[in-house]
């Protein structure tokens, strides 16, 4: 089993397993990386969309090659509130995100990710 299959599945649960959770467990459990992201959470999506404007260059920083682990910060309903975690499956980039909707993880292709309402804003290494 590799690293990003033992997520697919498990349950999206708000403040404990929502995207931000994940990225932020994946990292510590797989990539051994302590990221701490601020614990006080917007709850709208405008203040969400902000708060990950406002934060997220402190926490990564930006590339146009993205490896396994790195950040994919997306789009939703016209504003910038998702995040998951990069991963390369046979020269094929793929997304492990918490999706609200979906109610689990969720592994997308990056190319699909528009079905599902989402455009990703860009990929980042975690500083």
């Amino acid at each position: 089993m590799t690293w990003w299959q033992a997520y697919i599945g498990q349950a999206y649960i708000p403040g404990e397993n929502d995207c931000a959770a994940l990225a932020v467990r994946v990292q510590a459990e797989v990539f051994g990386r302590e990221i701490d992201l601020p614990t006080e959470r917007a709850t709208s999506v405008r203040g969400m969309s902000r708060q990950i404007e406002a934060h997220k260059n402190d926490f990564a920083t930006r590339t146009d090659n993205p490896d396994d682990g790195d950040a994919v910060l997306m789009i939703g309903r016209g504003r910038l509130d998702h995040i998951g975690v990069f991963v390369m499956i046979n020269g094929e980039g793929y997304v492990l995100h918490a999706m609200r909707d979906a109610g689990q993880v969720c592994l997308h292709r990056l190319r699909d990710l528009h079905r599902y309402g989402l455009d990703i804003e860009g990929f980042y290494q975690w500083n």
